[in-house]
């Protein structure tokens, strides 16, 4: 499996030709980082994908910047809602890609069937247990190599659920990575949450937004932690509704 070590030390030999690739490319406010997305390069990258699935477009920032980091690679991005305002900004935006496929359908049921051998998966939506349970589904199937999950802080419970579990999962707020990469951020440090932004020594709080990148080991359980990870969402939610819900 991929160490984080690994992951540091081709971020140092990558960042420079990563960021003439994306030049150009303006950032969407709210949107998965530069930084973010270099990580999943490089992660996805060591994995030599066959294609890769995305659930949860919107305004195609991270599509756009797949595509360009792997221009060859097939690219099949799922968006849940064809009337949104934001579909028609990301087709306009895609619209020169030529590896990119956009459909539109509940990903909960379209990623699971779309797998294939040697895939990877993005999942920017849903959020929560929603998208850790795809997440694992899709690794119980045993077919795609990872699956990359977006805004896993260090204090959210999906966090802690997989962090319970050891199972390798790597993550872009690791100091070892961020200190490497949050530079590709400058432009827009501004929008980032209290604690996140990179200062003197690292982010309090974890850099950034954080993607996740969990990564399929035969001896993983999924099937099991698919489970548990139900009623961890219905628990945390219950927490919620009664005033008790916490994390970032």
């Amino acid at each position: 499996m991929l160490t984080m070590e690994e992951v540091a030390g081709t971020a140092i030999r990558e960042i420079d030709a990563w960021r003439v690739r994306v030049a150009g490319m303006p950032y969407e406010r709210k949107g998965i980082l530069y930084s973010e997305m270099f990580f999943f390069s490089v992660c996805a990258g060591a994995a030599r994908p066959r294609r890769i699935l995305e659930s949860g477009r919107a305004r195609g920032q991270s599509t756009l910047l797949l595509a360009a980091s792997f221009p060859d690679v097939p690219i099949i991005s799922i968006e849940s809602d064809p009337e949104s305002p934001d579909a028609v900004v990301a087709e306009q935006r895609l619209r020169a890609c030529r590896n990119v496929e956009l459909r539109f359908g509940d990903a909960t049921r379209l990623l699971p069937e779309l797998a294939q051998p040697g895939d990877v998966a993005l999942i920017d939506g849903p959020k929560g247990f929603r998208a850790l349970r795809l997440a694992l589904r899709l690794l119980a199937q045993g077919r795609v190599r990872m699956v990359f999950l977006h805004d896993l802080g260090r204090n959210t419970a999906e966090r802690r659920f997989l962090e319970k579990r050891r199972w390798g999962t790597l993550y872009s707020d690791d100091t070892r990575f961020a200190e490497i990469a949050h530079r590709l951020d400058t432009s827009m440090a501004e929008v980032l949450p209290d604690g996140h932004r990179w200062e003197p020594g690292g982010a309090p709080k974890g850099y950034g937004y954080t993607l996740a990148c969990l990564q399929w080991n035969p001896s993983g359980g999924y099937v099991r932690s698919w489970a548990a990870a139900g009623f961890a969402g219905f628990w945390h939610r219950a927490g919620g509704w009664f005033g008790l819900g916490h994390g970032e």
